[in-house]
């Protein structure tokens, strides 16, 4: 398998990572299974078999209207099941141990997909990670995101396929990371009440879909 690498961490190197982070990519067409984006970065995940674990970050965007009400093994009711969980099925089906699996099913874009990864103790530890997704995200994620929210080590590996990035999506990432607090709990509510505005405003504007 050859493995495109990405730097982040200076000097860090993929042998040295110990966990797998996958951003949520968006569920298909009626809020039921992943994207095929999604099942490739969930692909690629099985495939670096790292010592630690990996990691599911998403629920959905907030213009992401699609599923009926879903509960969670806690109790927690979600519009449709969140992406994490289908990440979560997929590894399961994959081989993957369930123990092996952090779940977070709460954050609504990117910026939180890291904030509540590293933040709310889905890793365990503080060892490096690999990040894991499409070339256009991935360079976003270490050029915008990670430097600002991870306290961890961290290098990126590419998905193969290659989604379009929108061009205000470096921008409106910048602007919902931008000058968080200090308070892991303050900063990752500030991020999401940003993005959720985005966001409606984006749907205001016309942008239906997410997928």
């Amino acid at each position: 398998m050859t493995l495109e690498v990405l730097p982040g961490t200076p000097r860090l190197e993929l042998a040295q990572v110990r966990h797998v982070l996958v951003p949520g990519r968006g569920r298909n067409y009626d809020g039921t299974g992943l994207n095929p984006e999604g099942e490739a970065r969930c692909r690629l995940a099985v495939e670096l078999a790292v010592p630690g674990r990996i990691v599911c970050s998403g629920y959905k965007s907030p213009i992401d209207h699609k599923g009926p009400a879903w509960t969670s093994p806690e109790g927690e009711v979600f519009q449709g099941i969140p992406e994490a969980d289908l990440m979560r099925s997929w590894l399961v089906e994959a081989g993957v141990p369930p123990e092996a699996i952090g779940v977070e099913r709460h954050s609504v874009d990117t910026v939180s997909n890291l904030l509540r990864s590293e933040h709310e103790g889905h890793f365990g530890d503080g060892q490096p990670v690999a990040i894991v997704a499409q070339r256009g995200h991935l360079r976003r994620i270490l050029s915008v995101i990670a430097p600002r929210v991870l306290r961890r080590p961290y290098l990126g590996v590419v998905v193969p396929g290659e989604p379009r990035e929108s061009p205000l999506a470096a921008p409106v990432s910048w602007l919902v990371g931008a000058a968080l607090p200090g308070d892991p709990a303050a900063a990752i509510a500030k991020a999401e009440r940003r993005s959720r505005l985005l966001w409606r405003t984006a749907e205001r504007l016309g942008k239906r879909d997410y997928y």
